[in-house]
């Protein structure tokens, strides 16, 4: 019996802590273009696609669609790095050659979005359309972002990196240290 009441209350325990961890804050208005700070260089992934950690959803239930999105001509050379991004957020987005499907385009120039005179990634309308600009340190990291903006807001994660979905949906894309 007491072998039971402690698997329960360690049942308990576990879950408390895992719904009351501050991996994300979420900031920002609901339906906001989303937007990246500004960044050029390279970054190192420390974490591989597809194998995304748990963290708050926009709504307060992670939502289970999935996401079809569409790579325009724009971004010729870039596919791959755009590719990587979406399937960091493992099986919610496929590729799709369909109209109806989110626009994903690439700029060479930093460009506004929503509050941001200066943004090099935008996320329209939670996936309405998706704007990368090449200026960024890592292209993929970007696209992972943009993409997570179908489900997050911002973390107040310190800089962005491949280390969890909160470092991912940091506001704030540069080189930093962990």
């Amino acid at each position: 019996m007491r072998a039971q009441i402690l698997s329960v209350v360690g049942a308990a325990l576990a879950s408390a802590l895992a719904f009351s961890s501050p991996a994300v804050a979420l900031t920002g208005g609901d339906g906001a273009p989303q937007a990246s700070s500004v960044s050029a260089g390279s970054g190192t992934p420390l974490k591989t696609a597809g194998t995304s950690t748990a963290a708050a959803p926009l709504d307060g239930i992670f939502s289970t669609a999935t996401y079809t999105y569409r790579i325009s001509s724009s971004c010729k050379g870039h596919e791959d790095e755009i590719r990587e991004g979406a399937a960091y957020w493992a099986d919610k987005f496929d590729e799709s050659t369909d109209s109806s499907a989110t626009p994903v385009n690439c700029r060479t120039d930093l460009f506004t979005c929503g509050k941001l005179k200066k943004a090099n990634g935008c996320n329209e309308n939670h996936g309405g359309r998706i704007t990368l600009s090449t200026q960024t340190f890592d292209f993929a990291l970007l696209a992972a972002h943009e993409f997570g903006h179908n489900m997050y807001k911002h973390s107040n994660h310190k800089c962005r990196s491949w280390a969890s979905d909160a470092a991912v949906m940091a506001p704030v894309d540069n080189e930093c240290s962990n």
